[in-house]
């Protein structure tokens, strides 16, 4: 069998991307994929569109046997003997699955990396037993590059199997208010909060599994705050500090924090929901004040994404697991992974088991909520967008797409704005657009706040405009792009 050229993926097989800026260069921080060099993939870009592989963040190499014989510690083989003997498995205690092998072997998860405040590049990491299960651990390691040369400084959190604990996966850290934070987990108890020492990158207050499990510490002083329940993962938290708000018809501003997480299952149903809070501890609440509950692939949580296609464009299956980035400029971006069925469509393949890199903007609502644009990002900013632009671009005419709580993928739909401010088409009601770009939309029994983008529309091979919208009944998302079709 032919080993696949991983790196010339470009910014296909990308699973759970994470973004880091640095020097005028981005780099992406991916899952381990079949069929590439383990211990983290790393993408470089200097457009964010254009991407090329650079190597693991763990020089892993011949490592395994070294491993094997717990010699990877005192800063040798990236220093990982700790968290290998914690997750090791026999393929005879799971039959499939296995990402930490006996013979030293191991397959990360959902990496995340940052620029610490001592200078370092420091990548918090994951290990996990075998897919499906909660015996996982979550560390921190550090580099002097972003492309490499990660060393592991220790571990933050274990959890064993049995699940009567978080799944210590998917870490993702945030700076705020002069504070440090990591969000995680997986499944099972759902999403988990505890708080950094922004000096070092550990825990603010030295914690130990060991502590918990002898009864001397309580649940929450080792695993943190729950801030969401149920069959999600991937959460994410971003600090904003100006958001405009709309209130009684006067403009304020206002800090959120903003949470994100991936529903369901991971290859039938993804889909992003996102909740807010005044506070990195929570609530965090979606549109209708509840809290981010996932029951098997459906809940609460304003959905911003989920499986959808535009007319004769390739479908965007089951995104997810994202991360939410400001570049220096900026420049608001949440990276995601996405499926795709269209080479199953065209023959081409019997899988759609393949993790493209993709980038959208986002914005905030006339009310605050984040609304991210359904379209790859394509090198475009926000801009202030008049009447006679959004009616002029297409004549009126869109492709809609309106989310719904279910899991299969929604067709757009065609609708008709007029310059009175009605709309029909498939959907019958109103319109009205104000201040720089934000827009209201009544149709489908619910009432959509969202704002205008422009948009590179990759059906149309063209320029254009996307309107990105939240239903304040439904907690649904309206994505709508220009249509020059007839």
């Amino acid at each position: 069998m032919r080993t696949p050229d991983y790196t010339s993926w470009q910014e296909g097989c990308a699973h759970d991307p994470s973004l880091l800026e640095w020097e005028g260069k981005y780099y992406a921080f991916s899952t381990d994929t079949f069929g590439a060099a383990n211990g983290y993939q790393i993408r470089e870009s200097s457009d964010l569109l254009h991407w090329a592989y650079r190597g693991s963040a763990f020089d892993l190499d011949g490592a395994a046997p070294h491993v094997q014989h717990g010699e990877a510690k005192n800063g040798k083989y990236c220093n990982l003997q700790e968290a290998f003997d914690w997750c090791v498995t026999s393929p005879r205690e799971v039959g499939y699955g296995v990402c930490t092998r006996p013979d030293g072997s191991m397959a990360f998860w959902a990496p995340h990396c940052v620029r610490g405040t001592d200078g370092k590049f420091w990548l918090y990491y994951c290990l996990t037993g075998y897919f499906g299960g909660s015996k996982s651990c979550i560390g921190l390691a550090k580099s002097d590059r972003p492309d490499g040369g990660f060393v592991s400084e220790g571990l933050l959190l274990k959890s064993p199997a049995g699940w009567r604990t978080p799944n210590c996966i998917d870490p993702q850290v945030f700076f705020a208010e002069g504070r440090m934070f990591l969000v995680y987990g997986s499944f099972g108890l759902g999403i988990f909060l505890i708080e950094l020492d922004p000096a070092t990158g550990m825990r603010k207050t030295a914690r130990k599994y060991e502590d918990f499990d002898r009864g001397e510490i309580s649940f929450e002083e080792y695993y943190g705050k729950n801030l969401a329940c149920g069959s999600l993962e991937g959460g994410v938290i971003r600090y904003h500090d100006d958001v405009p708000v709309l209130e009684n018809g006067t403009w304020v501003r206002k800090k959120y924090y903003y949470l994100m997480c991936s529903y369901g299952s991971l290859s039938s149903a993804y889909n992003m929901r996102c909740g807010r809070s005044e506070t990195p501890e929570g609530p965090y609440l979606d549109v209708n004040g509840n809290p981010l509950v996932c029951s098997t692939d459906i809940g609460t949580g304003n959905k911003l994404l989920g499986s959808f296609k535009f007319e004769d464009a390739a479908d965007f299956y089951c995104p997810g697991h994202n991360d939410i980035f400001v570049t220096d400029e900026g420049i608001r971006l949440i990276s995601y992974h996405c499926r795709t069925n269209y080479f199953i469509e065209k023959g081409l393949s019997r899988s759609n088991n393949f993790h493209y890199l993709y980038l959208g903007l986002y914005g905030f609502n006339a009310e605050g909520w984040l609304v991210m644009s359904p379209n790859r990002y394509a090198g475009e900013e926000a801009q202030d967008v008049s009447e006679e632009e959004l009616l002029g671009i297409s004549a009126g005419r869109f492709e809609a797409v309106f989310l719904e709580q279910g899991t299969d993928v929604v067709e757009s739909v065609r609708l008709h704005l007029h310059p009175d401010g009605t709309i029909d088409g498939a959907k019958h009601g109103k319109w009205r657009l104000f201040g720089p770009h934000y827009i209201e939309i009544e149709a489908n029994h619910d009432i959509f706040s969202g704002i205008v983008l422009p948009a590179w529309l990759q059906n149309q091979n063209a320029a254009g405009l996307t309107v990105t919208a939240l239903g304040a009944r439904s907690g649904m998302s309206l994505l709508m792009n220009s249509t020059n079709k007839i």
